[in-house]
């Protein structure tokens, strides 16, 4: 039991930083344990800006909301480890857990901790900037940490006056990792040191530490897959764990260099940033440095709550990426050979680059260039290793994980920036590259400027985005005088309009014949998008705003989406857990939704931009657990509310505009990467909302936006609010920001049906967006022009036919061309065998898999029979998989329409013709496709695999006759 002095002395300290009044400094109001409940997913443990180091408690694993270790809902720890990754929507890390302990260690199974989690609460819990404090109840331990760059430092103080021993854990992961390899060895009378290897979210990840105490270990127990090694101060091996005790001592300090290169660095590094057992001094440094990098920023006015949600948005913003080469230059390369900055700069890590491109990588050109130029030094070198630009880079690995290419945004936007401490040319043609070899779609993409739906998963968001990144390609090449370059991308950035659907205005996934995927359902989180549904999706062109517009068939059509966007209900069909933050369909947990309530500005409504911003700055931050509405992302959640609260966001980085919005504070001083001071005014801000009038250093800035070159000059930037809207400032189109097209474009044509395998004739309607517009087609697959067929009503088409169709109107640059492929259904013949028993044929898998192909990589370890594809009986719950096969009894000739709905991945064939697709898929979510079948039986074969995280599997089909989806009954099946 803790003593009643003890507890009086420990909340005292712990309550410290939360009394009123105390507030004097941003690190006073910058709070850790902000985003570590709900879906958050930060830590609240010690670390430096930017830091190699994480050190912080764990207090779960192996589910979603473990991606950092942590989760405020929890009452118990297993330890503190060094590695954490913040607000990720994926687990990893959480490497050299420490564990003090004044109980014996239990031993026994290796997949089983040899040591009970300890109990702890809240209330005896503190967290700041460079500190971290936890009272462990049960064991009487207080624990503290604080860090450097490259090490941590732990203090424990022991009041139960049982041996005190600190447990060394390598064995401890946060996910279900592989450890490839691992060592302990004794290296000093106070010192044990080792390494390990994992695969995890990245593949051979290396760790290598050195632990030095504060007291001579007195014993030291090695222990290796659950048993005790004897007599032996080194063990190699899988899961490993080391208990180092230190007899009755009250307090032991441990002090941990931590190095992805070597032991030696691990060492180095601790040895130059820890040379002493000195906690306070490392304490007092950490909480110097953090104010430091938060004094660049200061705010005056606002409400207690926003203050803090301001700075812990800072600190936030600055914990991520991580450095990744020792105090030596060191560093692991992506290749796995070992590379050296020079003196002076940083290798960096931990880019989760399709969130932050959009706001946290433009809000670092204002305050830190020497940053930006390092972080776009560190992507080159990792195309130097691997020879591609990285999408999400951890440790000395790729994830692969997101889409698009975005370091092409992010290093675009810099070089047109001016901040150019690169090779501009090597960083072009590594643009260049990256954009050509991209996995997800690539190769479709350059080839026909769209992705086939029915090929590759997540086709419109990898589309979108791919354009987007291809106007950053195109704008550098501009700048850099490369024409051939420049005229290329920027035709590729116009992609996006061959998966725009003027019909019902949202961007769609296309089939490789031209024909939109079935069923579509613009609130269903399905296949063709990325953490989103339709509607995430669907004003997602930052470079060029005004020619969506147009494709929406103009201002007025475009303005009332938009409005709908903010109001339509939220009856998702199917749900995903990156999908937060609604309101309507407008998804602020999740960054697609990002620059949307600003696009307000581009049609002359900058108010409405004015009031949706401060309701998202009110209602998705709070100064709780719970205050982040969704994942952190690395700081991009941060930098929203950063850059919205000073009153601008980058709604499209490397245009050099920031478009405006309300401050939310009356003052805020910011100093910028030049050294120049920018004061940021709005008085009364937290009563008037609506912008009356903008000055910058006394000139009336009567745009929508301001440029970066304007804000890097300093002075004042004045914002005059008003409590009623201003309906006249920024409403005209010179007001508007930057977008690619300038001119009037008609919008591509559609038509009102799906035209895949119709049976016996189908009667087709062209239309167009664009009011008055005129359509041209023609049917035998030649372009259409002024010249052709002008389309005067319903076309019936009796047999497989090409239509193409172009809109024209006066004063109107004409649309793209719109091309589909009506193909007439031939039915697959029945098998002319019978069968009468009942059932699916299985066979089970287990392993590491990410497709369905990855299956016949590996051994079956069962094989049954069963009623119907079922994974309920999986004997694990993740890396498994199945292959499903039989006999489908199909009642009826005419067009069948299949889906499966699974998290990770399904494929079902029907014969020889894969019918859906749906692998790899990014949660649960649904895949359909279509098929012509005579009455009968026809074999199929369904494969899904399981990675972690959920397991789902389920399959429907719809009878020619039907309206809706069924679950395809069990009767039907046949074993073969």
């Amino acid at each position: 039991m803790k003593t009643p002095v003890f507890l009086a002395a420990c909340l005292c300290v712990l309550s410290a930083c939360t009394v009123a009044g105390n507030k004097t400094t941003a690190i006073d109001y910058a709070d850790p344990f902000v985003g570590t409940g709900f879906h958050g997913h930060t830590y609240p443990g010690a670390t430096l800006p930017f830091g190699s180091v994480q050190l912080s408690p764990d207090t779960r694993k192996g589910n979603w909301d473990a991606c950092s270790g942590y989760h405020y809902s929890d009452s118990t720890l297993f330890g503190f480890s060094h590695t954490h990754l913040s607000g990720t929507g994926c687990i990893d890390l959480g490497d050299v857990l420490l564990r003090p302990t004044s109980r014996p260690v239990a031993l026994g199974d290796k997949s089983q901790p040899v040591y009970s989690p300890a109990v702890f609460s809240h209330q005896n819990e503190t967290a700041r900037p460079g500190y971290y404090a936890v009272y462990l109840e049960d064991e009487d331990i207080k624990a503290e940490l604080s860090a450097t760059a490259h090490a941590g430092i732990h203090r424990y103080t022991f009041h139960s006056g049982n041996q005190s021993s600190v447990i060394v854990d390598l064995a401890h992961l946060l996910d279900n990792e592989f450890i490839y390899e691992a060592q302990i060895k004794r290296t000093g009378g106070n010192e044990i040191s080792g390494m390990r290897r994992t695969r995890g979210w990245v593949d051979n990840q290396y760790v290598f530490f050195t632990v030095r105490f504060s007291e001579p270990i007195q014993q030291l127990q090695l222990i290796k897959e659950g048993e005790p090694v004897s007599q032996n101060d080194s063990v190699a091996g899988t899961h490993l764990l080391a208990v180092a005790s230190f007899g009755e001592k009250k307090t032991v300090l441990a002090k941990v260099g931590i190095s992805i290169v070597s032991e030696a660095n691990a060492r180095e590094n601790l040895e130059k940033e820890i040379p002493a057992f000195d906690f306070e001094t490392v304490r007092s440094n950490a909480e110097n440095t953090w104010k430091k990098a938060l004094a660049v920023v200061e705010v005056k006015g606002g409400t207690e709550e926003q203050r803090k949600n301001f700075y812990t948005a800072w600190y936030h913003a600055m914990v991520v990426p991580n450095q990744v080469n020792d105090v030596n230059g060191e560093y692991r390369r992506h290749d796995m050979t070992i590379g050296k900055v020079a003196e002076g700069r940083k290798m960096f890590s931990t880019f989760s680059t399709w969130d932050t491109f959009r706001g946290w990588h433009p809000l670092m050109t204002l305050t830190d260039t020497v940053l930006v130029n390092d972080m776009v030094n560190s992507f080159i070198r990792m195309y130097d290793a691997s020879g591609e630009l990285p999408l999400w880079p951890l440790s000395a690995g790729e994830t692969n994980t997101m889409i698009g290419y975005h370091s092409a945004s992010i290093i675009a936007d810099a070089y047109l920036k001016g901040i150019r401490g690169f090779d501009a040319e090597k960083a072009l043609a590594a643009m260049v590259k990256s954009s050509e070899i991209n996995k997800k779609g690539a190769d479709y993409y350059i080839k026909y400027g769209f992705i086939p739906a029915n090929i590759k998963k997540e086709s419109v968001s990898c589309l979108l985005e791919f354009a987007y990144d291809d106007w950053c390609i195109a704008q550098m090449a501009k700048a850099m005088g490369k024409k051939e370059i420049y005229e290329t991308y920027i035709a590729r950035s116009q992609n996006y309009i061959n998966v725009f659907d003027g019909l019902t205005k949202f961007f769609r996934g296309k089939r490789m014949d031209g024909n939109w995927m079935e069923h579509f359902n613009p609130y269903e989180v399905g296949r063709d998008y990325t953490e989103a549904t339709a509607w995430q999706y669907r004003f997602f062109v930052p470079h060029d705003i005004n020619g969506m517009i147009q494709q929406f068939g103009g201002v007025e059509a475009f303005g009332a989406s938009l409005d709908s966007l903010f109001v339509v209900s939220s009856e998702m069909d199917g749900e995903l857990s990156d999908i937060t933050g609604l309101i309507g369909q407008y998804a602020h947990g999740n960054e697609p939704s990002h620059h949307m309530a600003y696009l307000y500005n581009y049609i002359g409504k900058p108010w409405l931009t004015q009031a949706m911003t401060r309701r998202l700055l009110d209602e998705m931050y709070a100064p709780t657990p719970e205050g982040i509405i969704g994942n952190e992302d690395c700081g991009q959640m941060s930098a929203w509310y950063i850059l919205s609260a000073m009153g601008f966001y980058p709604v499209c980085p490397g245009s050099n505009e920031f478009v405006l919005t309300t401050p939310l504070f009356d003052e805020v001083k910011l100093l910028l990467a030049n050294g120049k001071q920018l004061l940021i005014k709005a008085e009364g801000s937290l009563k008037k909302v609506y912008v009356d009038e903008v000055r910058l250093n006394g000139q009336v800035i009567d745009k929508n936006y301001v440029t970066y070159n304007q804000l890097m000059e300093g002075g004042v930037l004045e914002f005059v609010l008003t409590d009623k809207p201003n309906l006249k400032r920024g409403t005209g189109v010179d007001a508007f920001p930057y977008s690619y097209t300038k001119e009037s474009v008609v919008a591509m044509p559609y038509v009102d049906r799906d035209l895949n395998l119709f049976m016996e004739h189908v009667d087709v309607n062209l239309g167009s967006a664009t009011t008055g517009a005129r359509i041209y087609y023609t049917l035998d697959g030649s372009e259409p022009t002024e010249n052709s067929q002008l389309y005067k009503g319903t076309l019936s088409i009796d047999k497989t036919t090409t239509i193409k169709a172009r809109a024209f109107k006066a004063g109107y640059v004409p649309s793209r061309i719109f091309t589909i492929e009506a193909t007439k259904a031939v039915l697959e013949p029945a098998l002319t065998k019978t069968a009468s028993e009942n059932g699916t044929s299985y066979t089970y898998f287990e392993g590491y898999y990410q497709t369905v192909n990855d299956l016949k990589k590996s051994r079956p370890v069962g094989k049954g029979i069963m009623k119907e594809p079922s994974i309920k009986e999986a004997p694990q719950a993740d890396h498994f998989g199945y292959i499903f096969e039989g006999l489908i009894n199909v009642p009826e000739d005419g067009v069948y329409t299949f889906a499966t709905k699974s998290d990770d991945g399904s494929v079902l064939y029907i014969g020889d013709t894969k019918v859906v697709d749906n692998d790899g898929s990014h949660a649960a979510i649904s895949a359909s496709g279509k098929i012509a079948l005579k009455k009968g039986l026809h074999a199929y074969r369904l494969l899904y695999f399981e990675d972690y995280e959920g397991e789902e599997l389920g399959w429907e089909w719809m009878t020619p006759d039907a309206r809706q989806m069924e679950t395809i009954p069990a009767d039907v099946l046949f074993i073969k």
